[in-house]
Formats: structure tokens, C-alpha cells, sequence
């Protein structure tokens, strides 16, 4: 089920903003992108997104930024000199003159260019700090996302509810003219029977035999009994089940199951029109559940 979450908190003039983002996977696939200062708490981030989700392919982005403004900056302290760094390049840079007999100066320009001559001096906090604002954070943007997941299952579970019940339906239909269907059958084999004999009688004991063998043969009542059976199951998992989507899938081969066996016992039009119908809104139940966590 797809799903999208932010959370966003302010420290120190800087806003710490969490993104969390959901769509359709058969597991549970979490990526995760954290600021470099936060990045040793990767694994508690992923842990609270994954304790409320059971499925998706989910992409978590946290990142910095200046109240009000972008995001990008991190609070990483203060900007110094390495005074020691400095003083070391100066000297080599003089014996390197002295020895080599060479002219000129060394400008500002490209003293500043020389690498590792400033450093940021990182502002220390607890450990706790950083964690805490982060788990804050992380929530709130999973909580956010689960409730956009809830509003849109509410949506697919009436429309799932609706479907089945329209299965009961055609179902029901199937039932009502099952027996019609017999009748007609057993009718037109006695007819063929007879003509067959040319006039010669056939004892109504064998001819009552061949109808009830017929008979059992077409009869797909236990397949309508368990396939309304599956169509309550069904509903009950939608409506009652916290995570119900890998038990809906296993449902719906045992519903597929039962329509085939029903369309292969009958060769009567109009039941094989209930056939196809149930067929192809099962069908499309199945590209619905795979949606469901």
C-alpha cells in the first residue's frame, strides 16, 4: 500500500525534517538516507519504521536545514584554523625556498587553498540529544504515513467488501439454475436414449442409474456452498485482521479453485457467464490485495 509521511522539529535554529515514503512490495524493503552527524543512528531510524511496517518498498530521508529556509546544513559547529597545520606548511614552504634557491612569496590565496588548514570544530551534545531528536522525528513521519495508509485502506476495504458481495450474488444465481441445468440434461439423455433403443424400452431402474450418475457429475452445489463459505472468510479477514493481505492471497486461490471446478461442470450458457464474471472480478480482487499488507 503506498503511503508518504513527514515530521519535521526544531533545535538550535535548524529544522530536522523526516521523510518516509511507501509502495507496493511483496516484503518489507527499507532504505535509508540520514545526515552525516546522525548517521550512527541509522539502525534505530530503520527500527521504528520497521516495527509499523510489514510490507513496501519504503525510502526514509532525513536531512537539516535552517528554520524557515533549505535544507542541507548541518549543525556542525564553528570554523577554526589548525594553527599547528599552518605553522608546519610554513616552514616547509620556507626551507623549500632556502634550499632550492627559488623567488617569489606564498599569497593568502594560496596559503587558504592548502588541504586541512581549516577544520570544524563540531558542537558537542549528549549522544542522547542527537538520538532523541532524531527518534522524535522518525515517528512522527512514520505515524504520518500510517495514517495516510489507514485512510486509503478504509477506501479498498469497502470496495473489496463490495466486490465479494458481488460474488455471492453470482453465486447465488449459479445455485438457482444448477438444478434447472440437471433437469434439462437428464431430459435430453433420456430423449437420446430412446432414440437410440429405436422403440426397443430400457428398464427405468438403468435409465433412473445413468440420470443420477449424470446428475452427480454436473452438481458443483459443495464448490457454491464452500466458495460463499470463502466470500465470508473473506470479509471477515478485511474487516477484522490488522495485516490480512498474504491470508487474502492465499484465499483467493481457494476461490479460483472453486469457480474452475464449477465452470467445468457445467456446460449450461448462463451459468458459464456467472462463471466468467466471478472469474474476472476475482481477478482484479487479486491486483487489489496486493495493495494489503
Amino acid at each position: 500500500m503506498t503511503g508518504y509521511g513527514r515530521g519535521e522539529v526544531v533545535v538550535d535554529g535548524l529544522r530536522l525534517a523526516a521523510e518516509v515514503r511507501s509502495v507496493n512490495h511483496r516484503f518489507c524493503e527499507l532504505s535509508a538516507r540520514l545526515p552525516r552527524t546522525l548517521g550512527i543512528y541509522e539502525h534505530e531510524a530503520r527500527k521504528i519504521v520497521q516495527e509499523r511496517s510489514v510490507r513496501g518498498k519504503i525510502n526514509l530521508v532525513v536531512t537539516w536545514g535552517e528554520e524557515g529556509g533549505d535544507d542541507g546544513r548541518e549543525p556542525t559547529g564553528t570554523l577554526t584554523l589548525d594553527e599547528r597545520a599552518a605553522d608546519r606548511y610554513m616552514e616547509l614552504l620556507q626551507a623549500l625556498q632556502k634550499k632550492y634557491k627559488l623567488s617569489g612569496s606564498v599569497d593568502v590565496d594560496t596559503f587558504a587553498s592548502l588541504p586541512n588548514l581549516f577544520v570544524w570544530s563540531e558542537m558537542r551534545r549528549d549522544p542522547e540529544f542527537y538520538l532523541g531528536i532524531l527518534r522524535e522525528v522518525v515517528t512522527a513521519a512514520t505515524e504520518d504515513m500510517i495514517r495516510m495508509k489507514e485512510t486509503e485502506g478504509a477506501a479498498l476495504r469497502a470496495d473489496l467488501e463490495a466486490r465479494v458481495e458481488g460474488i455471492r450474488e453470482r453465486v447465488a444465481r449459479i445455485r438457482e439454475r444448477a438444478p434447472q441445468k440437471v433437469k434439462e440434461t437428464a431430459e435430453r439423455l433420456q430423449d437420446r436414449i430412446r432414440v437410440l433403443l429405436n422403440g426397443n424400452e430400457l428398464p427405468e431402474e438403468r435409465l433412473a442409474q445413468e440420470v443420477a450418475m449424470m446428475a452427480d457429475r454436473l452438481d458443483a452445489t459443495e464448490e457454491c456452498v464452500r466458495l460463499e463459505a470463502h466470500c465470508d472468510h473473506f470479509k471477515k479477514l478485511v474487516s477484522e485482521e490488522a495485516t490480512p493481505g498474504r491470508k487474502l492471497g492465499f484465499l483467493l486461490q481457494e476461490m479460483n479453485r472453486e469457480i474452475n471446478t464449477i465452470g467445468s461442470k457445467s456446460a449450461d450458457v448462463p451459468i458459464i457467464e456467472q462463471v466468467v464474471d466471478v472469474k474476472e472480478e476475482l481477478e482484479r480482487i487479486r491486483e487489489q490485495v496486493q495493495n494489503i499488507e
